[in-house]
């Protein structure tokens, strides 16, 4: 994971973290655990971007790194053989 994506990933853990706050809404509840948290921060993101008009392999590369939607692509591919 690159740095801009770490970046990009705790500003909207942030956001997140704060809307809750404002809204008084208990993020341990509602998630269980970091790890289910964090996966709904990637998650989020990316549909995010996705819903901005960002193309999916750019939003993939994005949250989680430059070249990370090419080697998915050729892992599939290569477990699809």
């Amino acid at each position: 994971m690159t740095s801009q994506s770490l970046t990009l990933l705790n500003g909207v853990k942030d956001l997140l973290v704060k809307f809750a706050n404002e809204n008084n809404i208990n993020l341990q509840a509602e998630f269980g655990s970091v790890d289910e948290f964090k996966k709904f921060t990637i998650a989020f993101t990316f549909k995010q971007l996705v819903d901005l008009g960002v193309e999916v392999k750019d939003a993939y590369d994005m949250v989680l790194g430059t070249g990370e939607y090419d080697a998915l692509v050729e892992k599939v591919w290569n477990a699809a053989q």
